[in-house]
């Protein structure tokens, strides 16, 4: 093993030796997270800890965490009685202020405190003899030594010359020295952090850092402003409150939820979005499109934070995921859940995937939501008619259907162009959203008119999307659409995709020459109107 870590001086390069250098390490793992966890009853405190431990598998891991703690909450940093005396600039602590202070700084960080002068006399026998932290004399007025005049007279010299010295020092002391210590204490905040995470003689509730007395406030606090900095980037629409509704009811007691709906109507990024509000309750997984369990569990392990290196076999990160599941009841959304389901083999393979949830997590309790397409139940029914497998069970395990609807209003299109491109104007947001109404693309179509505009207006050096990047954009996309329509006209998904939307016929253009203008036409039959706008 020691050759795949450390090179001797002389020898050839060999790149695996590069592979265990912190650089690489990865955040906390999920299952020594759990293990912690199972021994607190607060399900609030866990929640805390499995926050902190998502956020360590993100870019910077708990080192950024901190940084941002630090930076989003300054005023915070300072022992209890700093935060009640303050630490304004220019603020001076007095004698019984520096006392109480002094009380609150462990030994070993109290060097910072001290003068070269005061650190050679306790180094050069005050200390020793006296022993203890009192000794180490800072330059404010200190408490009396007569306190701890030890019996012995040959000490009490000593004593003498060191109650003078304190009469000598100023009758207040800065604040900012004080507050220099904290800043040099704080510097490892984000190994407190993994301490506790990990650290079971650590209470989360009263586990605060001597130089943060509010660190647990505080990372709550910081959960807050994190869910309202994502809530303000995502446009909950018609259909994302649908899916939010369902795995707010699968986390507090639905258990196992079933949500399935078309594609491209925001299901995904409904998903993603409520996963990020709840790191410390829930985490997101894309169902691998393979039938081999490797490939699954490897891609759970990913989401939830557990090892799963190359080397490792399916078996060992399956326990590790049943442990983690089981144990702190971590809820799976589980996305393009169609591939839960055997892919190939059907006449004989049976659906390992969907037995194991049933009996490893939705019998032990753990929330389970599966977000699919109308092909989740189609490929249920494939398996049950092939196989033989009896269905009874798992639908019996369903706590909640629901069926997502078909079509967005034209009020969240725009809101979601206007999320997009939040510096388009009022003829821009109404071209997208034509072209999304026209196109079998929906969302995705803004999303990827959008990108072309502002790769557009890149190579125009600007840095603002106009109408003309958002024209062109949708001009070089509608062909390909259509040739991709036409290409798949006969295909019976194409005409079943068609018919579950009820989406209109197709979009009415007119020829484009070089860079004539095109007029995007849709009309709605059940409601009447027609959105036009002229390209």
């Amino acid at each position: 093993m020691s050759s795949t870590r450390h090179a001797k001086p002389g020898e050839p390069l060999n790149q695996e030796r590069f592979c265990s250098s912190v650089e690489f390490e990865q955040g906390l793992l999920a299952n020594l997270v759990a293990r912690r966890g199972s021994k607190i009853e607060n399900a609030a405190e866990r929640e805390l800890l499995f926050f902190l431990q998502y956020l360590s598998h993100q870019p910077g891991g708990l080192k950024k965490v901190a940084s941002d703690i630090l930076a989003m909450f300054p005023n915070r940093v300072g022992t209890v009685s700093m935060q009640k005396f303050g630490t304004k600039p220019g603020q001076a602590y007095s004698a019984e202020q520096v006392r109480q202070v002094q009380a609150e700084i462990p030994f070993d960080a109290q060097e910072f405190l001290l003068t070269d002068a005061d650190r050679a006399a306790a180094c050069g026998g005050g200390a020793e003899i006296l022993g203890g932290h009192d000794e180490f004399l800072l330059r404010g007025e200190l408490s009396g030594m007569e306190a701890i005049i030890p019996p012995d007279p040959d000490k009490v010299l000593v004593i003498q010359e060191r109650e003078a010295k304190r009469q000598s020092q100023p009758e207040s002391y800065p604040a900012q020295v004080f507050l220099d210590c904290c800043i040099e204490g704080r510097q490892s905040l984000d190994e407190y952090l993994t301490r506790l995470c990990l650290d079971p003689e650590i209470d989360v509730a009263q586990g605060s850092p001597w130089y943060f007395p509010s660190l647990i406030q505080t990372l709550r606090d910081f959960q807050k402003a994190r869910s309202q900095e994502i809530k303000s980037k995502f446009v909950v629409t018609a259909i994302g409150r649908k899916v939010f509704e369902c795995l707010d009811y699968s986390l507090n007691g639905g258990g196992f939820v079933l949500v399935e709906g078309v594609a491209r109507i925001g299901k995904t990024m409904a998903a993603k979005a409520w996963c990020e509000l709840h790191p410390g309750q829930a985490r997101y997984v894309q169902v691998p499109a393979s039938n081999d369990d490797l490939s699954f569990f490897r891609k759970l392990a990913e989401s939830l934070g557990v090892s799963c290196s190359l080397s490792m076999k399916a078996l060992q990160m399956r326990e590790r995921i049943e442990y983690v599941l089981q144990t702190v009841k971590l809820m799976l959304v589980l996305d393009e859940a169609t591939y839960l389901w055997p892919q190939n083999n059907r006449r004989e393979a049976l659906p390992n995937r969907i037995n194991w949830l049933m009996t490893a997590l939705v019998n032990y309790g753990v929330p389970v939501t599966l977000i699919a397409t109308p092909q989740f139940t189609k490929a249920q029914k494939i398996v049950e008619r092939k196989t033989g497998w009896a269905s009874e069970q798992f639908i019996g395990r369903i706590q909640h259907y629901e069926a997502l609807p078909e079509n967005l209003s034209k009020q969240d299109l725009t809101a979601v162009a206007r999320a997009l491109l939040p510096e388009g104007d009022a003829d821009c947001i109404e071209a997208l959203v034509c072209y999304a109404q026209s196109s079998q693309k929906y969302l995705a179509g803004i999303e990827s008119a959008i990108k072309r505009a502002r790769y557009l207006a890149q190579n125009n050096s600007r840095k603002r999307v106009a109408f003309s990047d958002i024209a062109q954009s949708i001009r070089n996309v509608i062909p390909s659409d259509t040739a991709l329509a036409d290409a798949l006209a006969d295909s019976r998904r194409s005409k079943v995709r068609v018919q579950r939307r009820d989406t209109l016929p197709a979009p009415a253009i007119q020829p484009r020459l070089n860079h004539a203008p095109m007029l995007v036409s849709v009309t709605t039959p059940s409601a009447g109107r027609r959105c036009e706008k002229r390209l």
